[in-house]
């Protein structure tokens, strides 16, 4: 198999984003450039590519914030409070958790962690689009997000071998994540395939 290359400020962002990365190679990456190293798997990668790419990133160039959290807000949150600047923090936990159950921060609502661009929706509103986004993950609707290449992965080798062990499938996982190109089941398959021929 092809040898990965090391993740230094030289790699170019073609071969950079060819290869599996794992968060912490990704976070420590982006902290050695004294970038952010917060966010989802998927922001983490796009800043490394654009510093691959260009040598800097747009946040570091970008104007400042854009005015407080919407949970700051005196009074609180509300079903009325219209979303302008929607953040994943304690306060925006505890209003969902009031007027759900079984609350959790979920692909829906992480969306909104990156902002909206000119919706004008209330928090009443998101309320009731993590309802139908749980109501599509219970029924096995929901797509799972491109960052989370292993849990597609997972799902996608278990479909095809119902009767494979979590060693089989960690085993084929490890063999395509080192390896160039798409870390799916079906790249993984076709390479198994054109071994075995």
């Amino acid at each position: 198999p092809e040898k990965r290359p090391k993740l230094t400020p030289k790699l170019d962002s073609k071969v950079f984003g060819k290869w599996y990365w794992e968060v912490k190679e990704l976070v420590a990456f982006l902290r050695e450039q004294g970038l952010s190293s917060t966010g989802l798997k998927a922001d983490l990668t796009k800043r490394v590519r654009e510093f691959l790419s260009t040598g800097d990133v747009a946040e570091r160039r970008a104007a400042p914030g854009k005015g407080p959290r919407d949970s700051a807000i005196p009074g609180g949150l509300k079903l009325s409070t219209p979303v302008q600047n929607y953040n994943n923090d304690a306060a925006t936990r505890s209003f969902f958790e009031k007027h759900l159950d079984g609350f959790r921060f979920n692909e829906y609502l992480r969306g909104f962690a990156k902002g909206i661009s000119g919706q004008k929706i209330t928090y009443g509103d998101l309320v009731e689009g993590w309802k139908k986004a749980e109501k599509k993950r219970s029924e096995g609707k929901q797509e799972i997000g491109k960052q989370f290449e292993y849990n597609q992965f997972t799902r996608d080798f278990f479909a095809a071998n119902s009767g494979g062990s979590r060693k089989e499938m960690m085993e084929a996982w490890r063999t395509i994540r080192n390896c160039e190109g798409p870390n799916t089941y079906k790249e993984f398959a076709r390479r198994n395939k054109r071994k075995r021929s």
